[in-house]
């Protein structure tokens, strides 16, 4: 019984086209099939990040582009107002940021010579303290001799030991010696309220200070404000840089799918830009001819678009074909399903590939 094999897969009867170069007579040679294709490579889709309208268009189809080339200026009021406020906002916080900088500067050395002098006066006063004290202690030791020498010579001129005239010597030397003790009592008062008047001053010098502390807090929340500013303002421009898109690969513009002056919402792609590299040919085989097909083998590929120039390309893939036709796991109708592969050929690379160009694929049909 004659076996009849039904491809599965519609659009493998499609691409497949056998030119017949079955050899005949003595040649008992694997009969050779012609298998269409096409050149495929991979595309990448350039769209926006942000909404605009296309202000400039720098490629057209076909034009060749290079990472980094530019593509597509947007223009966008929306982002350009935003730059502008936040880079407003940034510049008021970094006049702010200066300001409290030269007050806190000018405070800290103001009160910095307060407390300086403050210091200085206490520890004057603190002298005056001490000397005031010894002068008070040497004028209380006056006084006491001053004293006892006037009561010993005043009971001598009551006993007519010695004249009035003595006595009364001893009783102006005493009474120097009490007006001296007084005065010193007095100094050693002042001084005391002195150094009470400039610790004040030191402890007022010294409060004074802790501002300049309260300050440089102030300073640093008004220094974060502005770090907050600055990242808006670079959130804003980093949005404008996205008005301007360029190639993010090597390769030619194989769809312009947008114009100048339409608008262009986030995502939305502006042009297909097609790989200039890793070119594979795609071609539907029947699995019971090809099965013997391995990973890695050599394959002729004519490529009618250049004078059907014969290249060799390299299998690297085999997949089972898409499948959209019914099952049939016997053959109760006299015929079993077959299965269609997918192959898929490596080519080196050439500046003249395109996607889509047509590539014969030459397989021996039935080799082992």
């Amino acid at each position: 019984m004659k076996m009849k094999h039904t491809c599965t897969n519609a659009v493998v009867l499609g691409l497949v086209s056998i030119v017949g170069l079955f050899n005949t007579g003595c040649h008992k040679g694997p009969a050779t099939m012609v298998v269409d294709g096409t050149i495929d490579c991979d595309e990448v889709n350039v769209s926006s990040k942000v909404p605009g309208r296309i202000a400039k268009l720098f490629v057209d189809e076909g034009t060749s582009v290079k990472p980094g080339d530019p593509v597509v200026i947007l223009e966008s009021n929306e982002i350009d107002a935003k730059v502008d406020a936040a880079s407003a906002a940034y510049q008021s916080s970094v006049a702010r940021v200066a300001q409290a900088g030269t007050a806190v500067k000018f405070q800290r050395a103001a009160f910095t010579d307060q407390l300086e002098e403050a210091k200085a006066q206490y520890d004057a006063r603190r002298e005056d303290v001490r000397q005031a004290e010894e002068n008070l202690t040497s004028a209380e030791a006056n006084y006491t001799t001053q004293r006892d020498s006037y009561n010993r010579f005043h009971g001598m001129f009551a006993a007519g030991v010695v004249p009035r005239q003595v006595e009364e010597q001893y009783e102006n030397a005493y009474s120097a010696a009490k007006a001296q003790l007084g005065a010193a009592e007095s100094k050693v008062d002042q001084a005391k309220a002195g150094l009470k008047a400039a610790a004040a001053a030191r402890q007022l010098a010294q409060d004074q200070s802790l501002q300049v502390t309260l300050r440089e807090q102030e300073q640093s929340a008004i220094q974060q404000q502005a770090d907050a500013a600055q990242g808006q303002m670079h959130e804003a421009q980093a949005l404008q840089g996205e008005t301007r898109i360029v190639a993010p690969v090597a390769g030619y513009v194989s769809e312009k799918i947008s114009n100048a002056g339409e608008m262009v919402a986030p995502g939305f792609p502006v042009v297909t830009i097609s790989r200039a590299n890793d070119f594979k040919v795609k071609v539907y085989v029947d699995e019971s001819k090809f099965g013997y097909l391995q990973i890695g083998r050599q394959i002729k590929v004519v490529l009618p678009a250049l004078g059907n120039k014969a290249v060799y390309g390299k299998l690297i893939r085999i997949n089972q074909a898409a499948d959209f036709a019914t099952k049939k796991a016997t053959n109760e109708q006299g015929t079993f399903d077959v299965r269609g592969l997918q192959l898929v050929i490596k080519l080196d690379d050439d500046p003249r590939y395109r996607n889509g160009m047509t590539a014969r694929v030459e397989l021996n049909a039935g080799e082992k």
